[in-house]
């Protein structure tokens, strides 16, 4: 076993396929499928199940690639503590956000760290919060800028953003376009348009429901913030995002929603209490609160 055949396999399972794994290594799919399968035939195991549609991994992969994980942070920080001994910062940092993040602060950090620190090897994904909490925990992940509803997650380092009231954006010809407010019970009489499960706007509104006990239409489901702002601003439906993630939206109206339980968070998140240098550097160049 070399650490290279760990290496291979971690990017298969966390690109989804040996292609993409082979892209993101810089190296041919052909040695990236080989040295897969040699870990497999010196393990004795199935790690992957493979199909023409999907990779896969199997419930012993996920066993295993767990500690793959370890096995490879563990042999990263040797070379970031000897690199941070001699006043370098390198090593890969896998930053996540939230689909269409509009937070600048985040953007100026990664500007700062790749003109500062060459050697970070700083790779940028989107995704619902859901999932990059996951990946978060699951080591897929080494920073976050996710959202949240309700309690402050706790098995996770926390720098808080921003706590966001939900708001409802209409057409300006939309008879709530002039109202100073929206009870969250007028929603169950309207189509409503809104960012995906596990987003921290949708889980704030799902909470509403759950704790009313009403359902409410989601009639138009986005994965993008602007999605919600132009087919609410056709008058398709009523959308619900949070009052940050509505600034400057200018073809619409925006309305509070009447409810201060409606609200969820945003913050930067990452793993355990003594984060890698290459962690460090990007949360020092990123605001404080």
């Amino acid at each position: 076993m070399e650490l290279h055949q760990l290496r291979y396999a971690v990017a298969v399972a966390d690109t989804g396929s040996f292609t993409a794994a082979a892209e993101h290594l810089l190296v041919a799919q052909s040695g990236v499928s080989a040295q897969v399968r040699k870990l497999e035939r010196e393990l004795g195991l199935t790690l992957f199940e493979r199909s023409t549609r999907h990779v896969r991994l199997t419930p012993v992969g996920e066993r295993i690639l767990t500690r793959a994980r370890e096995a490879l942070s563990a042999v990263d920080a040797v070379g970031e503590t000897a690199a941070a001994a001699r006043g370098l910062v390198i090593g890969e940092l896998r930053v996540g956000t939230v689909t269409g993040l509009g937070w600048d602060p985040l953007f100026d950090a990664v500007a700062a760290i790749h003109q500062a620190h060459p050697g970070v090897d700083l790779r940028l994904v989107e995704g619902t919060s859901q999932d990059l909490f996951a990946q978060l925990r699951d080591g897929g992940l080494d920073l976050i800028v996710a959202a949240w509803a309700g309690r402050t997650p706790e098995d996770v380092s926390i720098r808080m953003v921003v706590e966001d009231p939900l708001v409802v954006v209409v057409a300006p010809g939309h008879p709530w376009a002039r109202r100073a407010r929206v009870q969250p019970r007028e929603l169950r009489r309207t189509s409503l348009i809104c960012l995906p499960p596990g987003t921290g706007a949708r889980s704030a509104l799902d909470s509403v429901a759950a704790r009313d006990a009403v359902e409410f239409d989601v009639r138009w489901e986005v994965s993008t913030p602007s999605f919600v702002r132009r087919l609410a601003a056709r008058g398709v439906g009523v959308g619900v995002v949070s009052a940050t993630t509505a600034t400057g939206w200018s073809e619409v109206a925006i309305v509070p929603l009447a409810d201060p339980a409606a609200r969820s968070s945003l913050g930067v998140a990452w793993r355990g209490t003594s984060p890698s240098p290459a962690v460090r550097a990007l949360l020092a160049q990123l605001p404080d609160s």
